[in-house]
């Protein structure tokens, strides 16, 4: 099969919808599809993909520092070979420019349009003008009811994105199909990389949170969270990892005016292969976001052997088992503060909830199966559309 994937965020940027997008073309290529992915043009940044193609694009909203990119119709080699290729199906994962590109070439050439609804689009409207004239109820109805509808198919990466866009008037079958990560990278990683760019002692313990550094992920919640776990475990670090979004500088004058400079740390963009070593050197994984559709970070934490701490949200359904690899929580700072102190304080809990993490998520999450539950949903897609190429 020969599939097109449009997306606005790929390798090498720090993101769960380019993880989500390299790891499904990885698998497709290996059993023996043709994945074609077009993506904004990063400069200086050469694919080692022969299969990728960037395409000229310029900022469409300042305040999103790595983010939404619109394609400019410059007939470069790439542009050309777009229009050119013969694909059978075009996939498109997220929500901005990039897809609607997809939706446009897919009329085009007659062939299926997919799209992968990775994002709570409304919890991103405070970067759209600071959400005073592009308010989160038009945001739903352009972006999810819309879009979701001109679909040939819809994909949402969790029950809890699939609810979101059946309220907001999506009326296509959604088809639930979860990201997954490479457990293989995972395996192996180098220890020592965290602790030495942040200064942090070899004995003193790490709570690790990833994601980029924007309102949405409610890391502010975290470090008064932090604040009442510090003042009992003199030893903790808090370690937020992630691009800066336009928060971090908040966050960096919110621990000083706590006392806790020297023990939260943000140390910014870490790259792709240098993630896994993250995670290694952390004892304990903590989110609190409730922007999440899936949260790649926590299925990343749990295939680390982390033991995982989140709120009460659908996002993190069979990535997180209470009492089993971690705990789900009320959004209290108190309760939050009382389980990451006795967890710090009972290493043998700490060391059996992280050994339960990889187990936890190894079926749900498998790779060649949710690949194939790709493939099958293309293929049932190309029927119902009539549009089988000969």
């Amino acid at each position: 099969m020969r599939i097109a994937f449009f997306t606005d965020s790929f390798l090498p940027q720090s993101s769960g919808i380019a993880t989500s997008v390299a790891n499904f073309a990885d698998k497709l290529t290996e059993m023996d599809n043709t994945v074609y992915i077009f993506t904004p043009k990063i400069r200086g940044f050469k694919d080692k993909n022969k299969h990728v193609y960037r395409l000229p694009s310029m900022r469409l909203f300042p305040s999103l520092p790595d983010g939404v990119r619109l394609p400019l119709p410059i007939p470069n080699k790439s542009f050309w070979k777009m229009l050119s290729f013969d694909f059978d199906l075009v996939h498109a994962h997220g929500n901005g420019p990039f897809p609607l590109l997809g939706l446009t070439v897919a009329k085009a050439k007659k062939i299926p349009f997919i799209q992968t609804f990775h994002i709570q689009v409304e919890s991103y409207a405070h970067y759209l003008l600071k959400g005073k004239i592009i308010k989160p109820e038009l945001i739903n109805e352009l972006f999810l009811k819309k879009i979701g509808n001109l679909c040939d198919g819809v994909i949402a990466p969790s029950k809890k994105m699939a609810d979101r866009l059946i309220e907001a008037g999506v009326t296509k079958e959604v088809k639930i199909i979860p990201n997954f990560v490479d457990f293989s990278k995972f395996n192996q990683p180098k220890k020592g990389m965290l602790r030495k760019s942040c200064h942090i002692p070899h004995l003193s313990p790490i709570i690790l949170s990833v994601g980029r550094v924007g309102k949405e992920k409610n890391f502010e919640f975290l470090v008064k969270v932090f604040e009442k776990v510090a003042k009992v475990n003199l030893k903790a670090h808090l370690v937020i990892v992630g691009p800066d979004w336009g928060e971090t500088e908040k966050l960096i004058d919110l621990a000083k005016k706590r006392g806790l400079q020297e023990r939260v740390h943000l140390p910014g963009r870490v790259s792709p292969m240098q993630i896994p070593s993250v995670y290694k050197d952390s004892d304990l994984f903590v989110f609190t976001s409730d922007s999440e559709t899936q949260g790649m970070c926590v299925l990343e934490a749990a295939v680390s052997g982390l033991p995982i701490i989140v709120n009460q949200d659908g996002a993190y359904n069979g990535m997180v088992m209470s009492n089993r690899n971690g705990f789900i929580l009320p959004a209290n700072t108190d309760i939050f503060a009382k389980k990451i102190i006795n967890l710090l304080n009972n290493p043998k809990l700490l060391q059996k909830l992280g050994k339960n993490s990889p187990v936890v998520v190894k079926d749900k999450f498998n790779p060649e199966k949710l690949t194939e539950k790709l493939i099958d949903f293309y293929e049932q897609i190309l029927k119902e559309t009539n549009y089988l190429n000969s």
